[in-house]
């Protein structure tokens, strides 16, 4: 014979589930933040401007310490990937346009000496 303890079986109370589910880390906007860094990027040039070549590198450093803040605190941790991803994007646009100069430059399209 077996026993069977209380609550446990075909008999028992069925399990109660949770209130709620946890949040995931994946909270956010990807998209968000590629346009946050883009808008940072550009806003920041033209507000700065041609006044002080010292503080061109300002809007990239106000993007990576904004995406590594977004990062650490784990509440918005896809917009600060989004971020880093549009940081990424915007290193991307600017190597391929110096590549497209110095193309042009060397193929005979632009100076004449």
């Amino acid at each position: 014979m077996s026993e069977q303890t209380p609550g446990a079986g075909p008999t028992g109370a069925p399990p109660v589930p949770s209130p709620k589910p946890p949040a995931s880390d994946n909270q956010g906007s990807l998209w968000g933040g590629i346009g946050l860094a883009w808008l940072v990027m550009i806003g920041g040039e033209l507000i700065l401007g041609p006044k002080s070549f010292v503080l061109w590198p300002l809007p990239p450093l106000a993007i990576l310490v904004w995406a590594v803040v977004l990062l650490v605190q784990g509440r918005r941790t896809r917009t600060g990937k989004g971020l880093l991803l549009g940081l990424a994007s915007i290193v991307a646009v600017l190597v391929l346009l110096v590549a497209a100069c110095f193309g042009l430059l060397f193929s005979g399209g632009g100076f004449h000496p």
